[in-house]
């Protein structure tokens, strides 16, 4: 993971989530024109806590230094340090001054929340008194109908102005453009937008009956809608790139929303494009933004906010959690261990995310479980890396979060091939050799030939770009899921602290 500047507080003008220094900040103009100092004056303070990217983390994240993070440990921050009232039914923080938010993918990743098809989450995301949160690409990685019972016990709505419903299928999903939120007598809009991504990323189907359409052209209409219903403050969450942002807004400088929270994509953006904060919340629940914005009631309604002062506030030790949450926490941790707490193998130095071991690994375990020539899985397909230690059951959940099932499929050499140049393939029974392949044996690749191959159901309906449902209209659908077949293999192998997993594959000379 890479390192981040942390800061506990920015003022306007300072360095926030930023990767290049920046020109001095223009002078606080939040609306169509500058504040009229002449104007009588009464100021409101409000305080937005975001957080983006939870992926379920609702435990502490273990790292060298000490654990990180942890939901209960950030409600905590925010009861204590913050002022937070926890708004768990409508209306019952109209006089807190806080408004809890998220960017999205609030649940898919940690093994306590994706084992429970994120249930937890919703629990623990109500318990802190969300108000909104953008759709994230990873909301629909269990079934429909699961996100919609996670919606209703969060208590809260999710937001995707550029998400149209085109049929009742997509009207089902309940997605909302904009939300009003009312704090100390000043009426917020909250905005949501998916990121470009959204409908590629899931299960394919999973997004049907939605369409993704510019965001230019969205908020051009839901801005001025906000507007026309009283709101002084417009606030947007996204799931999209923070680094997207500036070109949007340069080219409409009349939206001036206070801020515009949203993903950190490995690129440049700066801190502030016109009257508006680029705010990045960090992740996993290790960090959160807190944007405090004074509102000034007297002046007219698009000059009313006067200033935004964004911070990435990291959760670290010393931090106290808040103790119902922790609670709350603990049940589903003591139902995780229930479940999949039993150690299955072991693994003396871990295996990083991305390395070749990790990969002979996932793909030789669907290739010897299911007895086909090869086995292929998707690069992205793994979210973390194996520590060392023990490993359980919930350990592989940990890695492998997704609802997909293995199924097994004929195809020839040549749409092997054709796999194998997509650039997330990882194979297991195919090597390379010059400018061809061999397979487990040596033998060359015929072009020609049927061979067996094992991957998931995302993999073969088209996810990633891979086209296997061309090569075989009626694969064998086994009902295994990855993680069953993962741990059968696994516990199969019998490792051990004297025969570690990684022992299973030499080093390369």
């Amino acid at each position: 993971m890479r390192s981040r500047l942390l800061v506990a507080t920015v003022v306007l003008g300072s360095l926030f989530a930023c990767k290049k220094d920046t020109p001095p900040a223009e002078p606080e103009v939040h609306g169509a024109a500058a504040v009229d100092a002449s104007v009588p004056s009464k100021e409101v303070e409000l305080t937005f806590l975001v957080t983006g990217a939870e992926n379920g983390y609702l435990l502490p994240t273990p790292e060298a230094n000490g654990a990180r993070g942890g939901a209960a440990e950030v409600l905590g921050r925010w009861l204590t340090d913050e002022g937070h009232c926890v708004e768990r039914d409508a209306g019952a923080c109209a006089d807190g001054k806080t408004i809890a938010l998220s960017t999205g993918d609030n649940a898919n990743g940690q093994s306590i929340s994706s084992y429970f098809k994120g249930a937890s989450t919703a629990e623990v995301m109500r318990q802190m008194g969300y108000a909104a949160s953008a759709f994230g690409n990873r909301e629909l990685d269990w079934q429909r109908e699961q996100f919609l019972a996670n919606t209703r016990a969060a208590g809260f709505p999710y937001l995707a102005a550029n998400l149209k419903a085109k049929d009742e299928n997509g009207a089902a999903l309940a997605l909302k453009p904009w939300v009003m939120v009312e704090r100390k007598g000043v009426k917020v809009a909250v905005i949501g937008l998916a990121a470009r991504k959204a409908t590629r990323t899931p299960m394919p189907g999973r997004m049907a009956g939605l369409e993704l359409v510019g965001d230019d052209g969205v908020l051009d209409e839901v801005i001025p809608a906000a507007r026309a219903q009283g709101a002084e403050v417009i606030a947007i969450v996204t799931d999209g790139c923070l680094q997207d942002v500036p070109n949007l807004l340069e080219t409409h400088p009349q939206w001036a929303p206070a801020f515009i929270a949203g993903r950190d994509c490995e690129g440049e953006y700066p801190q502030t494009v016109g009257a508006t904060r680029l705010v990045y919340p960090g992740r996993h629940w290790n960090d959160y933004a807190k944007v405090k914005v004074t509102v000034d009631v007297l002046k007219p309604l698009a000059q009313r906010v006067v200033k935004v002062e964004p911070s990435l506030v990291p959760v670290v030790a010393p931090s106290t959690p808040d103790p119902a949450l922790a609670a709350v926490i603990a049940g589903w941790k003591k139902k995780l261990d229930d479940a999949l707490g039993a150690p299955i193998g072991f693994t003396a130095t871990g295996l990083e995310q991305e390395s070749a071991l990790m990969s002979a690994w996932l793909t030789t375990s669907l290739k010897e479980r299911f007895k086909t020539d090869f086995a292929l899985l998707n690069r992205k397909g793994v979210r973390q890396g194996l520590p060392p230690g023990a490993i359980t059951s919930a350990t592989i959940w940990d890695l492998v979060p997704f609802e997909n099932e293995i199924v097994t499929l004929e195809l020839t050499g040549e749409q092997l091939l054709a796999a194998a140049a997509n650039t997330e393939a990882r194979f297991a029974g195919l090597h390379p050799k010059g400018e061809g392949f061999t397979d487990a044996r040596g033998a060359d690749l015929d072009p020609k030939k049927t061979y067996t191959l094992a991957t998931t159901d995302y993999l073969y309906l088209g996810g990633d770009g891979f086209k296997l449902h061309e090569a075989d209209k009626a694969p064998t659908q086994t009902k295994v899921s990855w993680q069953s077949a993962l741990i059968e293999w696994t516990k199969g192998k019998k490792c051990d602290e004297k025969k570690p997993l990684e022992s299973m594959w030499p080093a390369p000379k």
